[in-house]
């Protein structure tokens, strides 16, 4: 730990501009932090100078609009298309700089073919004819979102639209500057809109922004040309792209390079490496599965290439990953995105050698992408006042209180770090002889190491809390009526519902926790994992990576393996590991009993044999619900209260777990 602090922490420079360190807020999707007029307002300055005062060195907030003249307006991102949000970027840039944090402004020529429909909502009715705007993109494309659907497909911008479009870059560039910040990043990646010029897969155009490379590069040499020439020379620009797509057709490695080098010449002060698209979404959104830096390797060849600063991005959430790029000339900087939504202080924490007590992002995505898919703020699995941090302050309670918690899983964990934060005086009783319940068999497979990090975490935490902690204690009614808290958090968790069948003398037949959990297989190396859920399908993937011949079986359609896993990228992620594995799935099976050295199974009917010498049973969680109704008919008649928390409720993941606990514990005594 002695070692981070070095290059994290030096200052960079990105042409003109100087900044503290090297640690960058990577810009994201955000929603709800701007007002309802679309401005930056109150919840924008909360969100980001917490992240400012944290140590963060330079912040981009969610992407900025040049012009809003091809597509609607959207209340979750401002425009600088003219003054009107002059004065809220002027306002976040004061706010970033009273921490010595860098203000630059990430400029976009828009979605494009990937318009979500929450933006256009008006795009996605039965009649697009009466809808105010179509579609646009380099070409004639479909649109990501419905790809099948031949009205939703984008039209092509003339040549003076794409020239008045490149041209809208100069003056959002020179309104940025004008609002204070130091610098600002074109999103040219991820297939947006600047992407889809760039790139043939989308690209076919026969004027002077398409037909060769060189010409797929006019939309972004102009857009360049006109940042220097209203916003100033010295004015840095950064270029965030995608060094290569991932998907057939897309951006190779070496048309990346080419790029890199091309974007130098045009002036560009520093470059922002990425990759993939929408199609190839777990690369641009990198869930769990990724391995740590997993875009570090891209940023190294295109350093290798250029002259100018060029910034990593990536799942850089660990301190270690981070230093490394930076330390092995990989990279000149570090961007980092959902790893301060989880945790703010990170810079700091870092630099105060205190890495142990960094809450980490556990690339879920819960809390961020799936909250703004769902129209809600954007926040943090866990770290629920992410985005809501000026209305969900921790007030501290006005008299001594006792608070019993039953239960160490992140449930009774996060009520215990919220009770203390509150003042409560907090006793916690956990059945096992540790803290973590469910997470343990979760952090196990070698590709999860987000929540093997969050265990780690939690353990640190159980030596920092300062609350009374009993081991072995598995409560019953009486046992926490006679304690005599002043309130109650269950937060039991769940445990697998039985095994459908016995062990024979032949096959082996034990639960995906119990697996998970230490417990071994045969010495044979053929197995069978029943159930088709997140258990399932990781539990699968972990026996066939440790080279067992794995076979699951799945009551669902095979369109619905993982179904139960909230994050596309995460399950689509998934699901091409259980492809890359070799593991045959057999769907819409049902597993009947074990004979010997096989299993018989139901398919369509029709009973048959497959030969195993083990079967793993991932079945459903049921919630451990038993103290639920007896305690809360007591404190209805009695002094106190009981709260219920997490899988004991019902069965959910992580963020519902960490959710539950906060708000109970957020509005007790209120």
């Amino acid at each position: 730990m002695e070692r981070f602090g070095m290059m994290l922490l030096e200052p960079g420079h990105i042409g003109s501009m100087e900044t503290k360190n090297r640690v960058i807020m990577a810009a994201m999707g955000i929603r709800g932090t701007t007002d309802d007029d679309g401005y930056w307002g109150e919840r924008t300055q909360a969100f980001y100078t917490a992240r400012a005062a944290g140590g963060v060195g330079m912040i981009l907030p969610e992407m900025v609009f040049v012009s809003r003249a091809l597509e609607p307006a959207a209340s979750t991102c401002i425009d600088l298309a003219s003054d009107a949000h002059l004065e809220s970027v002027r306002q976040l840039a004061d706010s970033l700089n009273r921490y010595d944090c860098r203000l630059c402004v990430q400029l976009t020529a828009g979605f494009g073919r990937v318009v979500p429909p929450f933006l256009a909502p008006d795009w996605w009715t039965d009649d697009p004819v009466s809808a105010e705007y179509q579609p646009v993109s380099a070409s004639i494309n479909n649109n990501h979102h419905l790809p099948d659907r031949r009205k939703f497909y984008s039209r092509p911008l003339t040549t003076a639209e794409a020239e008045a479009h490149a041209q809208a870059f100069g003056s959002a560039a020179r309104r940025a500057r004008e609002g204070g910040a130091a610098c600002v990043e074109l999103h040219g990646h991820e297939g947006y809109l600047l992407d889809q010029f760039m790139t043939k897969l989308w690209n076919r155009r026969d004027d002077k922004y398409g037909g060769s490379r060189e010409k797929r590069l006019t939309f972004a040499r102009e857009a360049i040309a006109a940042i220097r020439r209203d916003a100033g020379e010295d004015f840095p620009i950064i270029y965030r792209f995608g060094l290569t797509h991932y998907v057939p057709g897309g951006r190779e490695p070496e048309e990346g390079l080419w790029i890199a080098g091309e974007l130098e010449k045009m002036g560009v002060a520093a470059l922002h490496v990425d990759a993939g698209c929408y199609e190839s979404h777990w690369w641009p959104h990198p869930p769990q599965y990724q391995e740590p830096g997993c875009m570090v390797s891209l940023a190294e060849q295109v350093r290798q290439r250029v002259a100018i600063p060029v910034v990593a991005v990536g799942r850089l959430q660990d301190p270690e990953v981070a230093e490394s790029a930076l330390a092995q000339g990989k990279a000149d900087f570090v961007a980092i995105g959902r790893g301060l939504l989880a945790d703010p202080d990170w810079v700091n924490k870092v630099q105060n050698k205190k890495t142990d007590d960094i809450i980490p992002c556990i690339s879920c995505h819960e809390g961020c992408l799936e909250q703004m898919t769902l129209g809600k703020p954007t926040s943090c699995a866990l770290r629920p006042t992410t985005g809501h941090e000026l209305e969900w302050p921790m007030e501290p309670i006005e008299e001594e209180r006792s608070l019993l918690i039953i239960g160490g899983g992140p449930a009774g964990l996060e009520a215990a770090r919220a009770g203390v934060e509150r003042g409560f005086e907090v006793t916690l009783w956990e059945a096992a002889d540790k803290l973590g319940g469910n997470l343990w068999p979760a952090a196990k497979p070698d590709f999860k190491p987000d929540i093997a990090n969050y265990v780690h975490y939690l353990g640190n935490l159980e030596k920092k809390l300062p609350i009374d902690i009993v081991f072995n204690k598995r409560a019953t009614t009486q046992d926490v009526i006679d304690f005599g808290a002043n309130y109650v958090v269950l937060a039991t968790g769940a445990e697998m519902e039985s095994l459908p069948f016995a062990s024979t003398a032949t096959v082996k037949v034990l639960s995906a926790i119990d697996l998970l959990t230490g417990a071994a297989v045969t010495e044979g190396d053929r197995v069978i994992v029943m159930g088709g859920g997140l258990v399932g399908c990781e539990t699968a993937v972990y026996l066939a990576q440790s080279g067992l011949q794995v076979t699951l079986t799945t009551r669902r359609g095979a369109e619905k393996l993982g179904g139960d896993i909230v994050d596309r990228s995460n399950r689509e992620m998934l699901i091409q590991m259980i492809a890359d594995a070799n593991i045959q799935v057999m769907d819409l099976t049902v597993p009947l009993r074990s004979e010997e050295q096989s299993v018989v199974v139901e398919r369509d009917g029709q009973e048959s044999s497959i030969p195993t010498d083990n079967l793993v049973f991932a079945g459903r969680l049921l919630p451990r619900d038993g103290l639920i109704k007896e305690l809360e008919a007591f404190y209805a008649n009695n002094a106190g209260s009981v709260f219920s928390a997490g899988d004991c409720v019902k069965v959910g993941s992580i963020m519902n777990a960490v959710w539950d606990s906060f708000n109970a514990v957020r509005t007790i005594a209120e």
